[in-house]
């Protein structure tokens, strides 16, 4: 097939083709999953911290105007411990200081804990698979 156009030139036609693609969905097999609870149980272990206060009694005996401030001195907390006292006129005497030393022990203690872990079970075409567990292996059985 070709034309004939008014300079005597032959033309010659093209054609071309078009390609398209198509989605569909299908459905290739079924799967089915059951999940398991298992208890397990276990020791935990961790350190507790405790603080212990040790107390001396320093025996002071003097008049004093003003009733000291607590302190710190060093590692010691220092309470004041006061008494007021009869003599004609009221005097105010330290009687005493309180010297408390914070010391931090650990203790190791043990508790028991479930916990509880998950795992599934996979079917697939009559074989099943088994996913999580203690121990995170998954296997297939027949």
């Amino acid at each position: 097939m070709s034309d004939n156009d008014a300079s005597g030139v032959e033309r010659i036609p093209l054609i071309e083709e078009s390609v398209s693609i198509e989605k569909r969905v299908v459905e290739t097999g079924r799967v089915q999953v059951r999940t398991f609870v298992d208890d397990e149980q276990l020791m935990l272990r961790e350190a507790l911290a405790r603080e212990i206060v040790d107390v001396e009694r320093v025996a002071i005996g003097r008049e004093v105007d003003v009733a000291p401030q607590i302190r710190e001195e060093g590692e010691f907390l220092i309470v004041p411990v006061m008494e007021e006292r009869l003599v004609v006129e009221k005097r105010l005497f330290l009687v005493e200081e309180l010297r408390l030393r914070r010391t931090t022990v650990m203790v190791p203690v043990e508790a028991e804990a479930t916990r509880r872990v998950m795992r599934a079970e996979v079917e697939r075409d009559g074989k099943i698979t088994n996913t999580g567990g203690s121990d995170g292996e998954s296997g297939s059985q027949g």
